[in-house]
């Protein structure tokens, strides 16, 4: 059964980690570039765009000699928006007349999220562009009028320029940019390794229920006549039954370092991430085991335990994103067993300290075994 539901899960990870969806949100913006870009000011934009500028990182520079050609792409998808290079816009860039003008062209119709992003990159490119043409410009224009020679003007321009250039390279350090990721820092790779994971050790628990519905309470009565206290009867099987499931825990994320799956989805399957398996079954094994002593017959131990899990889990975040759920689903979710797992694990996965969510782990713990005494009290 558990090899079962992790070649399931296993299965289920792939498919959506191959997903068109998914595989969409890695793509680049593709932009067409129409006309000749041997001019040197052009050649030398188009190559800072290409290896330097942050924007290299967004689009993808398609260059295109006929314009049929470029439309084509456009009308097949294969490119978001085009530009058409004319050489009136090499020689006004040339002769810095400022009286050309760049023709932008992208799908018509309802927008979709392409044509929203490259009518914010032509608005930033506007921006960057326009202002620092103006200046260059205008500073030629008056050094003309003031009778300064073609020398001193031509080094003036020069210097303006290549100020704007040097902070146009520069406009990516002024602010510090964070990666959200699809839920607390993680990637979707790594969202959805964490939470499928973690779903499956939640599922692992319940492999073990036929120990516990051949348990009865005749048997405790016994064991309390022959001197063995609730305390110790609930250590005596709580500690075996934490063994077992860190043993699958451990085989599991063994295999996924063997494989190369954590290099893959980017995460770092280290001490300190099997030291959370470690807190995390510990967890996970005290609810389950809180559950058990509570419920009585098969039906109830196995239909409750897996609602609870299902509710516990959808308020969590491992079926989807927490910060989709309303506000106080999000509050609830974050405070249960589950979700203090899924932050902590998270947590670990993104390198962030999960000290407090430990310790609130280790009290949730301390509690599931303490009430499960109490319950044991009974008989």
């Amino acid at each position: 059964m558990i090899a079962l539901v992790a070649i399931l899960l296993s299965a289920v990870l792939f498919a959506l980690l191959n997903s068109d969806a998914y595989k969409s949100e890695q793509m680049r913006y593709k932009l067409g570039l129409v006309g000749s870009t041997d001019n040197e000011m052009i050649d030398l934009g188009v190559h800072l765009l290409e290896t330097e500028d942050d924007m290299q990182f967004v689009l993808e520079l398609v260059q295109y000699e006929d314009e049929a050609e470029a439309k084509a792409a456009l009308r097949s998808a294969d490119i978001s928006a085009y530009i058409v290079i004319t050489d009136e816009f090499a020689d006004a860039v040339d002769a810095m007349t400022n009286d050309a003008k760049l023709t932008y062209y992208a799908t018509s119709g309802q927008k979709g999220i392409s044509n929203v992003m490259m009518d914010e990159i032509a608005l930033v490119a506007t921006n960057i562009i326009v202002p620092s043409e103006k200046g260059i410009c205008t500073l030629r224009d008056i050094m003309a009028q003031e009778g300064y020679d073609k020398t001193d003007t031509y080094m003036a321009v020069y210097e303006i320029f290549m100020a704007y250039v040097n902070t146009m390279m520069l406009r990516g350090e002024i602010s510090t940019v964070t990666e959200l990721g699809i839920s607390n820092g993680l990637t979707t790779p790594q969202y959805y390794f964490v939470s499928l994971l973690l779903f499956f050790l939640l599922l692992v628990t319940m492999c073990f229920v036929s120990y516990f519905i051949g348990i009865n309470h005749a048997q405790h009565k016994f064991f309390s006549s022959k001197g063995i206290t609730p305390l110790q009867q609930v250590l005596g099987e709580y500690i075996p039954f934490l063994t077992v499931n860190i043993i699958v825990a451990l085989l599991v994320v063994g295999l996924a370092k063997i494989t190369g799956l954590g290099d893959f989805i980017g995460v770092d399957i280290d001490s300190g991430f099997v030291l959370g398996m470690f807190v995390i079954e510990a967890l996970f094994t005290g609810l389950a085991f809180l559950l058990y002593e509570i419920l009585e017959g098969i039906i109830n131990k196995v239909l409750v335990t897996f609602l609870l899990y299902i509710a516990g889990s959808y308020a969590s975040g491992y079926f989807y994103p927490r910060s989709i759920l309303p506000e106080i689903m999000q509050q609830v979710g974050q405070w249960l067993p589950t979700g203090l797992a899924f932050d902590y694990l998270g947590g670990v996965v993104t390198g962030e300290s999960g000290a407090f969510v430990m310790v609130i782990m280790i009290i949730y713990v301390v509690i599931f075994v303490g009430a499960s005494v109490l319950i044991r009290l009974r008989y």
